[in-house]
């Protein structure tokens, strides 16, 4: 895949327009959603880069100069590399690839799959990580969403075993130093995305001076919607300079309210007010899963490698990746509720 013809032209036509951006970010932005759809296959690209082309058309928009900043201060390789594990390998080539299935096994396959690690104990199940991170590539997921609660370190020697996967990291700003940085430097298709508390500041600093791919999140129970909704998460998030200003709610936050909250991000999102892009990592991700594959199914893993739902955490399942292969798994939680045809 990471040499396939379709990528080669599209990395080639990306590093062109990145050099380009630099001179006139709006025309060259542009002028890369237009190539990116002509070379789009599926559902999804077409949708999210027929969204991107009607947001563009916005002269005011903020991701003019969120765009420009990032290419002067992102690594090239790391833009470049992430963009096409999570664009091309995760939604095009792995796309047609789960729907290929789905339609022939009949049970649901997540575009991405959380996993809540622990450093400190990844030794303990390394083989066990390897086999799934397998197993779901071949199943056509390439995009692991990593909680990390501890260790990052021993995490990124998974990470470096899968170069065509895209890894985004959950971790606390206290994490981020200039050691795991040297140890993570070679990694292109890693995005950290730090926790909105104490020491982000001078962690995104950290990033942005080494030229990494970064975002933060904010983990909202009920008592938190307010900072949200009048705007001061985001209005404080843009200083920051993160590529994605994150949000997800909390398994005891009410159903409502994180409707209510999705809502607001999807309306910033379209206003295109902040020079960050406003992402619901649980509901984002389930719609995305439902364009590429028609019925949605949101998939997690906590510690011990047992299933759980992401969109719904009341939903348990007694069946763990530790003991039973992934697409057993699948089978069991996520059967398919119509024929495909």
């Amino acid at each position: 895949m990471k040499n396939s013809l379709n990528r080669i032209l599209i990395e080639t036509t990306v590093r062109r327009t990145l050099k380009q951006i630099k001179d006139d970010p709006e025309r060259s932005t542009r002028n890369l959603v237009d190539m990116a759809l002509n070379f789009s296959e599926g559902r999804f690209q077409q949708h999210f880069l027929k969204t991107a082309q009607n947001m563009l058309r916005n002269e005011q928009s903020s991701y003019y100069r969120m765009i420009p900043d990032a290419v002067a201060t992102i690594d090239t390789e790391r833009i470049i590399t992430f963009g096409m594990n999570v664009g091309y390998n995760s939604c095009t080539v792995g796309a047609k690839t789960i729907r290929t299935i789905e339609a022939k096994e009949h049970f649901n396959i997540p575009w991405s799959v959380t996993l809540s690690i622990s450093g400190q104990n990844y030794y303990e199940k390394d083989e066990e990580y390897l086999s799934l991170i397998e197993q779901g590539q071949k199943l056509g997921i390439y995009t692991w969403i990593i909680n990390a609660s501890d260790e990052i370190t021993p995490i990124l020697e998974l990470i470096e075993k899968f170069p065509q996967s895209a890894f985004v990291i959950l971790c606390s700003p206290d994490a981020i130093t200039d050691s795991l940085l040297d140890e993570s430097n070679q990694l292109y298709n890693v995005m950290y995305a730090l926790e909105y508390t104490d020491g982000v500041e001078n962690a995104c600093r950290i990033l942005r001076t080494r030229g990494f791919l970064y975002s933060i999140y904010y983990s909202y129970t009920e008592k938190d919607v307010n900072n949200i909704m009048n705007g001061d998460i985001m209005s404080d998030a843009e200083i920051l300079h993160p590529a994605f200003t994150m949000f997800f709610s909390t398994s005891s936050c009410p159903l409502d309210v994180r409707s209510n909250v999705y809502q607001y991000i999807q309306n910033k999102r379209a206003e295109q007010k902040y020079r960050t892009i406003p992402y619901d990592l649980i509901y984002d991700n389930h719609f995305i899963d439902g364009i590429i594959s028609d019925e949605s199914v949101s998939v997690g893993f906590d510690q011990n490698g047992k299933f759980f739902s992401v969109i719904n955490p009341l939903i348990e399942e007694n069946y763990s990746f530790f003991d039973y292969p992934l697409a057993e798994i699948l089978k069991k939680v996520a059967p398919k509720k119509s024929i495909i045809k």
